[in-house]
């Protein structure tokens, strides 16, 4: 599986990292046991990865949410009598992150004292317009994962193109676009975030981090009987054998790697015929090369991380997953390359 670009790692990781899992410990966030978990499945160091040029101030604050977003991640996929609860603890999230409620109990659970702590520190650099849609995004996001426990209750499956939709969403790459905005101090402008070829790139970009992700992640949902995952959805409604649904989320994915290249461009060409500042010209510029390096950090992450320890499935012999070369930061902003992959 091939998703091209240099691969990245922001510099400032070795220093925020002991930073920031001493603070997940202090709140309570982590566990002993989750603080370890999260130091094998390097849970900081997807933030480095997929938001490589964020100054170290920056990146801390997104190495917090990512680890809050990992723990409330591993929380949703509580069963049994622990799922009524765990859906309250959503709820309640969602009220946080929607300025429902204003205040958090000291002795509330960790997941929503560090909500309520992150989210304003964030939103204090955002615009109202950009706060609104990042707030959106979260609350969007937290409530996939109380479907997915009321799925596991009901036992429905979505159809492919429903799944597609909702994948987008529950991938989190919704609230952490809006974060790379942050990471780069390029804040779109509404006219350029709201255009079409911006929501094509967008959307583009979803499908090739959450379609990887779902091959990467494949042994473990067939092991634990979950069904929110593009192979088994397609293997359930086309009725294939496993391989060849295996097989169409590989063509699906190289599909949507090319059309990746030409969505940048696309969006690259309206910001031009827009007539917007250097300013705001630069910070599409820079949303471009963040949402690139997003998909390609993402990939790095799965590869390095004992999250998935087993391999992705690959596609059966002689099917490839290739796409075009894409272009490369041009700016000489620091960041950590490795020529492995």
């Amino acid at each position: 599986m091939q998703i091209p670009g240099p691969s990245l790692l922001n510099p400032g990781l070795p220093h925020v990292e002991p930073h920031v899992m001493a603070w997940a410990q202090k709140v309570e966030l982590l566990s002993a046991e989750a603080a370890e978990q999260a130091r094998r499945e390097r849970h900081i160091a997807f933030a480095g990865h997929v938001w490589p040029w964020a100054p170290p101030e920056r990146l801390a604050e997104l190495s917090r949410l990512a680890l809050w977003m990992f723990a409330v991640d591993d929380r949703s996929d509580a069963r049994g009598d622990d799922s009524g609860a765990v859906d309250t603890e959503l709820q309640a999230m969602m009220r946080i992150v929607t300025c429902a409620q204003d205040a958090v109990p000291e002795k509330a659970p960790a997941t929503l004292r560090v909500l309520a702590e992150v989210v304003p520190r964030l939103a204090d650099h955002m615009s109202p317009a950009w706060s609104d849609r990042f707030r959106r995004h979260l609350a969007e996001w937290i409530h996939t994962n109380r479907d997915m426990i009321r799925r596991r209750t009901e036992g429905g499956i979505p159809t492919p193109q429903a799944y597609v939709a909702w994948r987008r969403v529950s991938g989190a790459v919704g609230w952490c676009f809006d974060l790379t905005e942050y990471a780069e101090h390029a804040e779109l402008t509404e006219l350029v975030w709201s255009s079409p070829a911006c929501r094509r790139l967008r959307d583009t970009a979803a499908d090739v981090i959450c379609w990887t992700n779902d091959l990467f992640s494949l042994g473990k949902e067939l092991r634990t009987g979950e069904t929110s995952n593009l192979v088994l959805i397609l293997q359930h409604h086309h009725h294939l054998t496993l391989q060849d649904a295996v097989n169409e989320v590989h063509r699906r994915l190289s599909w949507r790697i090319t059309e990746l290249s030409a969505a940048i461009a696309s969006l690259q060409t309206t910001a031009l015929a827009m007539n917007l500042t250097v300013q705001e010209q630069a910070s599409v510029d820079r949303y471009v090369d963040g949402i690139r390096a997003w998909a390609r950090g993402f990939l790095d992450y799965c590869q390095e991380s004992a999250r998935y320890a087993e391999a992705p499935v690959p596609p059966a012999k002689g099917r490839t997953v290739e796409g075009p070369h894409l272009i490369h930061d041009t700016r000489g902003r620091a960041a950590v390359v490795s020529e492995e992959y």
